[in-house]
């Protein structure tokens, strides 16, 4: 009752539609909302292709630093950072474009890694994490589910592996940008966040490292970018409130 409360708080006049996924890290519960509802994941999406990168990396398919050629199929404007001034058939480390995407969220530095990863291996990849990215007409789709899916695997990821799994964590801690879910936390709460924007489609994800650890994911389509961004800030305050009250029950799962 009192995540449905936390929620009501929040969105009660959202106008458009929203999915929410939170797990206490300590226990494993969960609290969902319309959590399998598919969106176009935006730039949430940098995640499991990093995660995909980290994997072949573990198994010895690729190195770090293994160069990846710029090509005009990765070309999508605007050109920030190391690509404004780039030419086609310059070399980067997989390391430097692991980091733009999750820090700056660059779009090209991820076309590169999904082209030389292969996105249908990435796909493919995310169901045997249990956070199945899909496709519709040549655009991604995930649900909030998947997006907390691919949270959960780094957040174990870091437990078993830190010093891999902090190649993925040092760039999401370094992350430039400080809404959405970062601006309904206090000032100096622990966090890693990605956030994506695409037409219309306003999300956060994070896993933020309170006195109770938790993944918190929020999809959101149809309102406008001014108040998905409030209401994501609201969301966020309302769930770090409820997760750190010392009379805090351990969660109860809602599916619905």
């Amino acid at each position: 009752a009192l995540f449905a409360e936390a929620v009501n708080r929040a969105m009660a006049d959202f106008p458009g539609e929203y999915s929410i996924a939170l797990e206490d890290l300590l226990t494993g519960q969960r609290w969902l909302h319309n959590a399998d509802r598919l969106y176009h994941p935006a730039s949430t999406v940098k995640v499991p292709v990093a995660l995909y990168a980290l994997e072949q990396y573990r198994a010895g398919k690729i190195g770090w630093g293994d160069l990846i050629e710029y090509t005009e199929a990765d070309v999508e404007p605007p050109l920030t950072g190391a690509f404004e001034a780039a030419e086609f058939g310059d070399l980067y480390p997989v390391q430097d474009l692991v980091h733009w995407a999750l820090a700056y969220s660059d779009n090209v530095a991820v076309n590169m890694l999904g082209r030389r990863l292969g996105w249908g291996n990435i796909e493919r990849w995310t169901e045997t994490i249990g956070g199945r990215l899909t496709h519709e007409d040549r655009l991604p789709r995930a649900s909030a589910l998947s997006v907390l899916q691919w949270w959960r695997h780094l957040h174990v990821l870091s437990l078993e592996d830190p010093e891999r799994a902090s190649l993925i964590v040092r760039p999401l801690l370094a992350a430039t940008y400080r809404g959405r879910i970062t601006a309904g936390l206090p000032d100096g709460v622990p966090h890693m966040h990605k956030y994506g924007s695409y037409e219309g489609s306003y999300h956060d994800s994070a896993i933020v490292y309170a006195t109770r650890p938790y993944i918190l994911v929020v999809l959101t389509e149809g309102a406008p970018l001014e108040e998905a961004d409030a209401a994501i800030a609201r969301l966020s305050a309302e769930i770090y409130r409820v997760m750190t009250a010392s009379h805090s029950t351990p969660l109860v799962p809602v599916w619905s």
